[in-house]
């Protein structure tokens, strides 16, 4: 089999196109792909606590991983590290909404990458892909675990 033919392969280099892709359309607002990403999430939940902890969980990334993700964030003034006053063990993350260009980081990482890696794809068929690519990540999970 060749590499081209691997699909393992081949979602890797999926994956490596998307964020090369990302990181130059994140360019000029200083963020990395991860960065962004992390960005998207805590606009998502509106200024609910956010735990550095269930960042971990919901990225799926090691402890020292979204450390580094955070302190680069916090010295960009993008986001603000609170210790929880219910529990000084925790740590919260927020958007500093006074620096962030919030509308147009997701609309790159969602609206534009999405419609550059479905150009031409039915809806049907993007159905489709989202449930195989699920399918491989449970079978991935389950058989791993």
């Amino acid at each position: 089999m060749y590499y081209n033919e691997d699909i393992g392969f081949l979602i890797k280099l999926v994956g490596d196109a998307i964020e090369t892709t990302t990181n130059q359309k994140l360019k000029p607002y200083d963020i990395t792909l991860s960065q962004g990403r992390v960005l998207a999430y805590l606009n998502s939940r509106n200024g609910l606590k956010t735990s550095q902890k269930m960042l971990e969980d919901y990225f799926k990334v090691t402890h020292p991983t979204m450390i580094g993700i955070l302190k680069r964030l916090v010295a960009k003034e993008l986001v603000v590290s609170l210790v929880d006053p219910d529990d000084r063990r925790i740590r919260n993350i927020y958007l500093n909404n006074s620096k962030i260009k919030k509308a147009k980081i997701d609309r790159i990482l969602t609206q534009n990458i999405q419609s550059d890696l479905l150009i031409g794809f039915e809806d049907d068929k993007v159905t489709e892909l989202k449930e195989m690519l699920k399918g491989i990540l449970h079978n991935i999970n389950t058989n791993h675990a």
